[in-house]
């Protein structure tokens, strides 16, 4: 009596301990809550860690279809619903710039997604300080962390979105061109050119609400394009 008592003791004793080490294996997938993203704005520093916490809750699957970006992608909701298909999480951080992108990476490719939509680079865009060589290279970094830890993963790269902002009118067409020219180890989507106004290389009204972010009609047009090209794939 005594010996099985012992025994279910130590069942019991490892499988807590088992439990707390895939607790901690999968924390560790994350930022930390402290984490501190260069040239995040404050708001992005507060939202930030708000958006890790609640990927945290709702993790992802393995072979899940994963997108990743910024408030334009955040936004979108439930991409899943959008595209008709049930394995989609939306990994969107408004605010975020390609350096936050590269500090979360750790989780998406434990899991392994079957592919990866990335859209990312417009916030630092608004950084005087960031080149389009600097965006660029750190989205072929993002890239690369992929293909050496899920090497099974589909990536694919979109191109940076239009604004209503004059300014920035070169600065995204010499980043999407350096994004174009890259070979290898990603498919570009080429969504700038399905949003762009040719006339002035600014975003087409009906599809922007500010200048920047989508009215629902834009995310359809978004959506119906995606369908269009990735999910017509054999």
């Amino acid at each position: 009596m005594w010996n099985k008592f012992i025994l279910i003791l130590f069942f019991v004793f490892t499988n807590c301990k088992s439990v707390s080490n895939y607790r901690q294996e999968i924390n560790g997938l994350y930022p930390p809550s402290n984490v501190n993203i260069p040239y995040h704005t404050e708001w992005a520093r507060h939202h930030y860690p708000l958006r890790i916490r609640h990927f945290k809750k709702n993790p992802l699957n393995y072979d899940d279809i994963v997108f990743i970006g910024n408030s334009i992608t955040e936004s979108g909701g439930d991409w899943g619903k959008r595209l008709g298909l049930e394995n989609v999480k939306n990994r969107g951080i408004s605010g975020d710039v390609t350096e936050g992108v590269l500090s979360r990476l750790n989780e998406i490719v434990h899991y392994n997604p079957k592919a990866v939509i990335i859209l990312i680079g417009i916030n630092d865009m608004f950084n005087e300080e960031l080149s389009p060589e600097y965006i660029a290279n750190n989205i072929f970094k993002i890239t690369d962390v992929i293909v050496r830890k899920s090497p099974k993963t589909a990536i694919y790269v979109q191109t940076i979105l239009p604004t209503s902002n004059q300014h920035l009118i070169e600065k995204i067409l010499k980043t999407n061109k350096i994004l174009k020219e890259k070979k290898g180890a990603f498919e570009l989507i080429d969504i700038y050119e399905i949003f762009v106004d040719n006339s002035n290389g600014l975003i087409q009204e009906k599809f922007t609400y500010d200048g920047t972010h989508l009215t629902e009609i834009g995310y359809n047009h978004w959506a119906h394009y995606l369908k269009s090209t990735i999910l017509n794939k054999p």
